[in-house]
C-alpha cells in the first residue's frame, strides 16, 4: 500500500485492529506497515523516522491490550514475530441466556432514558432474534413502548444547550405552543424532564411528550431566576403527578423489608415475622407499578379496592399471553391481596 498522510493516534488504533481481526493469518510486522500504511517502510533509510514508526508501533499494540483486546503472537520460520487478532478473543460469545433472562435484559435496558439508542442495539445483539420479535410477550410490548418514547438523540442535547445559553426554547405541549426559558433537565423514573419557566411560572415538561421538535432563540435572551430546578419534581417517581392521587398500602415480607426499595414507603406497621405494612402517596400509577415490579412477590398489595383490582388485572393481562410458552415467571411477578388467596 502507498505511503499516506498519517492519521492521528486513535484513527491508527482502530485502523490496526480491524486489519488484524480481518485477516485470516498472522501478519509479520513488516506485512502490517507495508499493507496498512499506517507506519514508515521498514527499508525506509530515514532511521529517526523508523525509530518513531517503531515507537507508535508498540505503543499502538501496549494500547489495544491495554483495552482488553488480546494480540496473539507467533513467531514464523525465519524467527521473525507475527500478529493477529483471533474473532473468539474479540467477539463476545454466545451468553446462553434463557428466554427469561433475555426479557429480563430488555426489561432493564428500558426502564432509563439516556437518550441514545445503543442501549437497546445492545441489547438487540445480546437476545436471539426470535424473543426480540414476538409481538404476542409482554416483555416485548413492553420494549416497544419503552423504544418509542426514547428521546430524540439530538432533543436532550438541543434542550441542555439552550438552558446553558440562556436561549428561549418554543415547542407543542399539551395541545399548544410554549415559550419557556429552559433552566435544565432533570430525570426521575427513567424519564428526561425540561425544568423550565413559562411565564414566570417554573413548571417541569416531560420530553417524551413533547408535541414537536424544539425551536431554540438566540443565546442570552433572558436572566435566570433563582429557581432550585430539583425540587420542582418530587424525588420520589411515585408522587410525580400523572393524573392519580391515592394512598396505597402494601404489604412487604421479611426479605424486602428492610432493603432500600421499601423504604421508599412510610411504614405504619411492623409485625411479629418481619414483614411491615407501608403507605404509599400515588400520583403516578406507572411509577408505583414499576416500584411493586421491583420487589416481586415479596409485597401485597393491601389498599384500596379499585387498586387490588388495577393490580390483578394488569398482572393477568401480563402472565397470561406468556404463561404457556414460559418466557415469564408469574411466581416472581408482585401479589395483591386478592391473589394472595387464589
Amino acid at each position: 500500500m502507498a505511503s499516506r498522510s498519517r492519521p492521528d493516534a486513535t484513527e491508527r488504533v482502530m485502523e490496526l485492529v480491524m486489519y488484524l481481526l480481518s485477516r485470516g493469518v498472522p501478519k509479520t510486522r513488516g506485512e502490517i506497515w507495508r499493507e496498512t500504511g499506517l507506519y514508515a517502510s521498514e527499508d525506509t533509510t530515514d532511521e529517526r523516522r523508523l525509530q518513531s514508526a517503531r515507537a507508535s508501533f508498540e505503543r499502538d499494540k501496549s494500547l489495544i491490550r491495554n483495552l482488553g483486546i488480546r494480540i496473539t503472537e507467533s513467531t514464523e520460520h525465519d524467527g521473525a514475530t507475527s500478529y493477529t487478532i483471533r474473532r473468539e478473543d474479540y467477539f463476545l460469545p454466545d451468553l446462553g441466556l434463557t428466554p427469561d433472562e433475555q426479557h429480563a435484559l430488555r426489561f432493564a435496558a428500558a426502564r432509563v432514558d439516556i437518550g441514545e439508542t445503543w442501549d437497546l442495539e445492545a441489547v438487540a445483539k445480546l437476545t436471539t432474534v426470535d424473543t426480540a420479535t414476538s409481538d404476542e410477550r409482554p416483555a416485548a410490548v413492553a420494549l416497544t413502548t419503552a423504544a418509542a418514547h426514547h428521546t430524540s438523540r439530538t432533543l436532550l442535547p438541543k434542550l441542555a444547550a439552550a438552558s446553558g445559553e440562556r436561549a428561549m426554547v418554543r415547542f407543542a405541549y399539551g395541545g399548544r405552543m410554549r415559550a419557556t426559558q429552559p433552566l435544565g433537565l432533570l430525570c426521575r423514573a427513567g424519564c428526561w424532564y425540561l425544568a423550565a419557566s413559562e411565564g414566570g411560572v417554573p413548571k417541569t415538561f416531560r420530553v417524551d411528550r413533547m408535541e414537536s421538535d424544539a425551536r431554540v432563540g438566540p443565546p442570552g435572551a433572558f436572566v435566570r431566576p433563582d429557581v432550585d430546578i430539583a425540587a420542582l419534581l418530587p424525588a420520589e417517581p411515585m408522587e410525580i403527578h400523572a393524573g392519580d392521587d391515592f394512598e396505597a398500602r402494601v404489604r412487604i415480607d421479611v426479605t424486602m423489608a428492610r432493603q432500600p426499595i421499601a423504604a421508599r414507603a412510610r411504614v405504619v406497621e411492623t409485625h411479629d415475622d418481619g414483614s411491615v405494612t407501608v403507605t404509599a402517596r400515588v400520583r403516578n400509577r406507572a411509577a408505583f407499578r414499576l416500584w411493586l415490579l421491583d420487589m416481586g412477590c415479596h409485597a401485597v398489595v393491601e389498599s384500596p379496592p379499585e387498586l387490588v383490582d388495577d393490580i390483578t388485572s394488569w398482572l393477568r393481562a401480563l402472565t397470561a399471553p406468556a404463561a404457556h410458552a414460559g418466557v415469564f415467571d408469574a411466581a416472581a411477578a408482585p401479589c395483591t391481596a386478592a391473589e394472595s388467596q387464589l
